[in-house]
C-alpha cells in the first residue's frame, strides 16, 4: 500500500469517526436565564411632602366652635420590610419611621374677625407598620399597603388679649393607615418607588391647663381635635435576596 494511500484512508476515518464520538458526548444545555424575583429582605430611604388636617373643637360656656386648618411640609426617613413571591403575586410586611416638619397654625374661633386665639400644631415624626400586597410583572410591581400609624404632635394656643399668654402639651397618637404605590427594580437589588399614604387618627382629647384664664368663657381644659395625614413618598430600597433576584436581562 502506497504512503498516498495510507494517508487517505487515515483522513477518512477521521472524518466519519469523529461525529460518531461527538453523537456520544452528554449534551450541555445552556443555563437559563433565571427569573426575577422580589423575595427576601430589604431596607431602603424615602422623602417626600405631606399634609395635614386639623379638625379642633373649642366648647366651654356658651361657645361651641369648630375650625379646621392644614399644615404642610416634609418628611424623610427609613423603610424595611421582607416580600414573598408566589408567582405574580408579592406578600410583605413593612415598617417605615419618618422625621417630619408638618406645621400649619391658624386662629382658632373661626367666625372671629380678630385672631385673638391661635392654634398652632406640628407633627415632627411619623411611623407606620403594615401589611402589603403587590402584583409584579417582573421588574415592575404595583402594591396595597395598611396597618397601624403613629404620629408624635405638638398642639399650642396662644391668646394675644394683653397680657400675651400660651400653652403647649405634646402627643403621640395611634390610628391606621392605606397606601398604594409603585415599585421599579431598575440596576441589580435596587429598585425605586413612588406611594401615597392616608393616615387617620380619629378624634383625640388635647388636654390645656391654662386654657380657662385666656378667656372666663372656657370653663373646660379640654379641646376634642381629629386629625388626618397624606403623604407622598419617594424612595429607594436595596434588597438582600438570592441571585434569582438580580437577573439583569
Amino acid at each position: 500500500m502506497s504512503k498516498s494511500l495510507v494517508i487517505a484512508v487515515a483522513f477518512a476515518s477521521s472524518v466519519t469517526v469523529g461525529p460518531a464520538i461527538a453523537a456520544d458526548l452528554p449534551y450541555q444545555a445552556t443555563p437559563p436565564v433565571p427569573a426575577f424575583s422580589w423575595t427576601g429582605f430589604y431596607v431602603g430611604a424615602h422623602a417626600g411632602p405631606g399634609l395635614s388636617l386639623n379638625e379642633q373643637t373649642f366648647t366651654g360656656g356658651n361657645l361651641t366652635n369648630e375650625n379646621n386648618y392644614t399644615g404642610t411640609g416634609f418628611l424623610g426617613g427609613a423603610q424595611a420590610g421582607f416580600n414573598y413571591q408566589v408567582g405574580p403575586w408579592v406578600w410583605g410586611v413593612e415598617a417605615q419611621f419618618s422625621w417630619a416638619d408638618l406645621d400649619g397654625k391658624d386662629h382658632c374661633i373661626a367666625a372671629s374677625p380678630i385672631a385673638l386665639l391661635n392654634c398652632h400644631t406640628k407633627a415632627d415624626w411619623l411611623g407606620t407598620a403594615a401589611a402589603r400586597i403587590g402584583f409584579a410583572s417582573e421588574k415592575t410591581m404595583v402594591f396595597v399597603k395598611g396597618g397601624g400609624a403613629w404620629v408624635h404632635d405638638k398642639f399650642d394656643v396662644s391668646f394675644f388679649a394683653l397680657p400675651p399668654r400660651s400653652d403647649s402639651v405634646d402627643q403621640t397618637r395611634l390610628g391606621w393607615m392605606f397606601g398604594t404605590g409603585v415599585e421599579y427594580a431598575f440596576y441589580g437589588r435596587w429598585s425605586a418607588k413612588v406611594e401615597y399614604d392616608y393616615l387617620d387618627f380619629g378624634t383625640q382629647a388635647v388636654t390645656f391647663p391654662r386654657l380657662p384664664a385666656f378667656d372666663p368663657q372656657f370653663i373646660g381644659t379640654t379641646v376634642a381635635i381629629r386629625q388626618r395625614i397624606q403623604l407622598v413618598k419617594f424612595g429607594l430600597n436595596y434588597r438582600f435576596g438570592g441571585d434569582a433576584g438580580i437577573a439583569n436581562y
